[in-house]
């Protein structure tokens, strides 16, 4: 299971949020306990929710701009969600980790060199 779990974490960490999703739900098919369940669905709900709305792409209309930055940026917040229910899943099926968590990139946080003087 932890290279399942580190193939995920890859995932993430290289952006591919719905592989990622995609990847945990198949490992976890097998799952019994509730709030796992529960989390495993929750994501298969956002992924296919991301993938019917990108048909309102070619949509033609006037506000055809609008729509696709509206769009744009609902899928985004389904991605972010999906990222953080794996991480929450992650975090569930490996009890804890602090190795498999400490490889979790924050996409949100910069990197910055360190230089001396």
């Amino acid at each position: 299971m932890f290279n399942e779990l580190t193939n995920a974490v890859n995932y993430l960490n290289e952006g591919k949020v719905i592989e990622a999703g995609k990847y945990l739900i198949n490992i976890t098919k097998d799952a019994t306990e509730e709030e796992t369940v529960k989390i495993v669905s929750e994501i298969e709900k956002e992924i296919r929710e991301i993938e019917e709305e990108k048909w309102l792409y070619e949509v033609d209309t006037k506000f055809k701009k609008e729509l696709i930055d509206v769009v744009a940026q609902n899928i985004k917040c389904k991605e972010e969600k999906i990222r953080m229910l794996s991480l929450i899943l992650i975090d569930k099926i490996s009890k804890g980790n602090d190795i498999i968590m400490n490889m979790v990139k924050n996409p949100l946080s910069e990197s910055k060199p360190h230089t001396f003087i």
